[in-house]
C-alpha cells in the first residue's frame, strides 16, 4: 500500500510539473514576509475596510510577477456550520484536479491563463490592495510566483484578521449590523483600580524550627486589581464564557489569585460591565491580561472570538498599611510563599460596586 501511494505521489508531482501548473524548481514566498495594512474610513453612513497585502521577493529570482487569490474560508458557515474549515489545515497549493485532464479551452495552455481560471489575478509588484473587506473576519491571500519562462511556483498561504469593528470606529449601531462568525473583541476594556492587600504568609525560619518555636507567618504586602470590560458589540452566537490569561514578560502568571475563565449569561443586560478581579499578585511589576470570548457553536473549528488586551501596573501603591511599626514600603516588592485570603479584600471588594454604580452610568452615556 506504501509503494502505491508513493507511486502515486511521483506521479502527480510530474503531471504537475508538466502541465503548466507547478514547477518545483520556482522559489516560493516566504510566509515569515508576510506583511498586512489596514485603513479604515467612512463614507456616507458607512465605514469602509480597505487591505493590503505585502510580501517580499524571494531570493535567487527575478519573476514576472505573482498570482494572487484571496479566499474566505468561512463563506460557507452560516449556510452549513458542519462544512467549516479546520484550523489546523492550510494547504500550500489548492489542488484543483480538473487541471491535470485536458483543458476545456484548448486556448488555455499557459499557467497565468490555468490560475486565472481558478480566480487568481496577476500582480506585477510585491503588494496587493482589495477593498471593502469585511471587519472582525478571517482571511486567506495565496500568492504564487509566476517565472518569465511561464511557469509557477508552489503558493504560499496567508492568514490574517481584519481589525475589530467598534475598536476601530467606536460606531456601536454601525457594528451591531456587521455578520461576524464567532465573536469581536470585548468591548471598553478597563482597568478601573488597583490597592494594596496586607496578607500574611508562612515563613520559614529553620533556626525556630530547631529550637521547637516552629513556623512563624510574617506580612507581605500585594496588589489586589480590578478590570471591567463588556460584552461584545457582534457576537456570532450566544457567548458561554470568557478564558483568561494573565501574563508578565510574555509568560503566564502563576502566583495570585484570579479565575482563569469568567462565565457568561447571554440573557443578562449587555451593557452592564463584567468586573474581575486579580487578587494577590505582586507590587511594582507590569501584568497583561488577555480576554477571549467563547461562542457556542458547533463545526469543526475552535470557537473563540477576537482577543482582547489590556496592559497594567502595580506601580506607586503604598504598602505602609501592611507594616505599621516600620513605616516603610520598601518591604512590599519582596514577595514569597503561599498567600492565604485576608478579610481586607472582601471589605475593599464590596466599596468598590459603589464606584462600579457610578462607571456603569458614564459606560451607558458613552456607548449611546
Amino acid at each position: 500500500m506504501s509503494t502505491d501511494w508513493l507511486t502515486m505521489a511521483v506521479a502527480l508531482m510530474a503531471v504537475l510539473a508538466t502541465s503548466g501548473a507547478l514547477d518545483l524548481r520556482v522559489p516560493v514566498v516566504d510566509m515569515e514576509t508576510f506583511d498586512v495594512r489596514s485603513l479604515v474610513q467612512r463614507e456616507n453612513e458607512n465605514w469602509m475596510l480597505d487591505v493590503t497585502v505585502s510580501w517580499e521577493q524571494p531570493d535567487g529570482v527575478d519573476p514576472e510577477g505573482y498570482m494572487v487569490l484571496l479566499k474566505d474560508p468561512y463563506a460557507d458557515v452560516s449556510a452549513d456550520p458542519q462544512g467549516m474549515p479546520d484550523d489546523d489545515f492550510i494547504d500550500d497549493w489548492d489542488f484543483d484536479f480538473d487541471m491535470f485532464g485536458p483543458p476545456a479551452d484548448a486556448a488555455v495552455t499557459t499557467a497565468r491563463q490555468r490560475l486565472e481560471d481558478r480566480g487568481f489575478v496577476f500582480v506585477g509588484t510585491e503588494s496587493y490592495s482589495v477593498g471593502d473587506l469585511e471587519f472582525t473576519h478571517d482571511y486567506e491571500i495565496e500568492v504564487v510566483v509566476l517565472n518569465h519562462t511561464d511557469s509557477a511556483g508552489r503558493g504560499a498561504v496567508h492568514r490574517f484578521l481584519t481589525p475589530d469593528c467598534y475598536s476601530r470606529t467606536h460606531d456601536l449601531n454601525f457594528c451591531r449590523q456587521q455578520e461576524v462568525v464567532f465573536a469581536s473583541k470585548p468591548a471598553n476594556m478597563t482597568f478601573v483600580n488597583a490597592s494594596v492587600t496586607c496578607v500574611e504568609v508562612e515563613a520559614d525560619h529553620k533556626s525556630d524550627e530547631a529550637s521547637g518555636l516552629g513556623k512563624k507567618n510574617k506580612t507581605v504586602a500585594m496588589a489586589t486589581a480590578w478590570i471591567s470590560w463588556v460584552r461584545p458589540v457582534q457576537q456570532g452566537g450566544d457567548i458561554i464564557l470568557y478564558v483568561i490569561r494573565l501574563e508578565h514578560d510574555g509568560k503566564n502568571v502563576q502566583e495570585g489569585v484570579f479565575d482563569t475563565s469568567v462565565d457568561e449569561d447571554p440573557n443578562r443586560n449587555p451593557l452592564v460591565p463584567i468586573l474581575y478581579v486579580i487578587d494577590q499578585v505582586r507590587l511594582n511589576k507590569t501584568y497583561t491580561l488577555k480576554v477571549t470570548p467563547y461562542v457556542n457553536k458547533t463545526g469543526d473549528f475552535s470557537p473563540y472570538g477576537m482577543l482582547a488586551q489590556l496592559t497594567f501596573n502595580t506601580n506607586n501603591l503604598s504598602a505602609e498599611r501592611c507594616f505599621p511599626a516600620a513605616g516603610v514600603q520598601g518591604s512590599a516588592s519582596a514577595v514569597s510563599g503561599a498567600p492565604v485570603s485576608t478579610p481586607g479584600t472582601v471589605s475593599t471588594f464590596c466599596c468598590l460596586f459603589i464606584v462600579l454604580g457610578l462607571l456603569l452610568d458614564l459606560k451607558i452615556a458613552y456607548l449611546f
